[in-house]
């Protein structure tokens, strides 16, 4: 017995493995702290050498800070040491080093103004280059409100239309000469074509002067000069129409059909889309496209473009506010216009231009006579206008449209 109890106590035993952590004084741990707000931190790092000082850059770097815009402040940099068992009976002087954080001077981050001014001196003018990619031109035909018979009545609305007409001869010429030729012109219907005769607002029934027979009969006079107007400029031309509120067919102040696709300001422009279909030669080359419900949404160029009339967005303030939170509503609900580029509007009687929610929002002027009452009990007006502009992803990039002209 004695002999096996010999052998087994001279089996040698294991080496020891040294699992303990080295020790870190509390409050000292190895780590980064940094605060962008006030521009200043600090940093730790253990290390049993010297370390080399663009060791820093590098530590900096790693904790996903920039180098170039964070530095050590001189002068910071605090050394500990302590001993550490680390096994076999070796004792090993451990070190950590800690340093102050600081936000780089502006004179260290920003760029050399010597430097840029000299390349501003040597920038050569571009040369005028012909751009050749497609392009389409949005026309909005919003708010005639034809038959409303305040201001200067359904006589000036008119004078104003033909005077836009004009104005779109000579603007697909101009954009033509300047090497920006239009493929296709979308000639938009946005709403209130009409004025309608009763159930909007008070007094309406005194105030108009055409009937309703007799605003549908003008409207689709305007709508046809306009295509005649064109029809020989662009290859292709889409005329478009959405519902607004004025061309509802109301009774007693409220809508009693389908609200949306019974109205007027679609039925205009579907009768002289059968007006063309009856002259293929002249017209041909002209398709017309009626929204199913409130809007309508077409790819143009690469770019989809939505349109609505705008009376559907009901909250209060100011028209962008308004206009953009209901269409993230509607990109919610995965309507037709969830994924539009640009959306475009009328309705509110005013220019508006947005990009603030990172898509595009316009907002179209109105060519009616204006309201007495409205600029009675808030003293604001707008001057009429026709809004235009052009579309193309390749022609315009990321933003999508561009050359934006007001008719009158």
């Amino acid at each position: 017995m004695s002999d096996i109890a010999d052998e087994l106590l001279s089996v040698p035993e294991p080496p020891k493995r040294n699992l303990r952590r080295p020790d870190h004084p509390k409050g000292w741990e190895p780590g980064v702290t940094y605060d962008p707000l006030s521009g200043s931190g600090q940093i730790t790092v253990q290390s049993d050498d010297e370390p080399d000082p663009a060791i820093w850059e590098h530590l900096i770097a790693d904790w996903g800070l920039d180098p170039q815009r964070c530095a050590i402040v001189p002068g910071s940099v605090q050394i500990r040491a302590w001993d550490a068992n680390v096994g076999d009976g070796e004792i090993r002087r451990l070190k950590y080093y800690r340093a102050t954080i600081t936000a780089r001077k502006p004179s260290e981050s920003r760029a050399d103004v010597d430097e840029l001014c000299k390349q501003v001196m040597k920038r050569k003018p571009r040369k005028p280059v012909e751009v050749d990619e497609p392009r389409a031109m949005v026309v909005s035909l919003s708010d005639f409100q034809l038959g409303k018979g305040e201001g200067d009545g359904s006589a000036g609305t008119i004078g104003r239309l033909m005077d836009a007409r004009d104005a779109l001869v000579q603007r697909l010429k101009q954009l033509k000469r300047i090497g920006r030729p239009v493929g296709t012109l979308y000639l938009i219907g946005m709403g209130d074509i009409v004025e309608g005769c009763d159930g909007h607002y008070a007094a309406q029934t005194f105030t108009v002067d055409l009937d309703r027979a007799q605003q549908n009969r003008v409207a689709r006079r305007i709508i046809l000069q306009y295509v005649d107007a064109v029809v020989d400029l662009v290859p292709r031309i889409v005329l478009g129409a959405v519902p607004g509120n004025h061309g509802e067919n109301r009774k007693d102040g409220k809508a009693f059909t389908n609200v949306a696709t019974d109205n007027d300001d679609l039925t205009v422009f579907e009768t002289v889309g059968e007006i063309m279909a009856a002259n293929p030669d002249r017209y041909g080359h002209v398709s017309v496209c009626l929204a199913q419900d409130y809007t309508m949404a077409l790819d143009i160029e690469g770019v989809v473009v939505a349109f609505t009339h705008g009376h559907t967005a009901r909250k209060s303030g100011h028209a962008a506010a308004v206009v953009e939170d209901w269409w993230r509503g509607q990109a919610m609900g995965r309507q037709t216009v969830a994924d539009a580029d640009i959306l475009v509007a009328g309705h509110r009687h005013h220019l508006v231009v947005s990009e603030a929610t990172g898509r595009t929002f316009l907002q179209c002027p109105a060519m009616d006579p204006g309201s007495e009452w409205y600029t009675a009990a808030t003293g604001n007006h707008s001057p009429a206008g026709m809004l235009t502009f052009c579309v193309g992803r390749e022609a315009y990039g990321q933003r999508g449209w561009g050359d934006l002209e007001l008719l009158s």
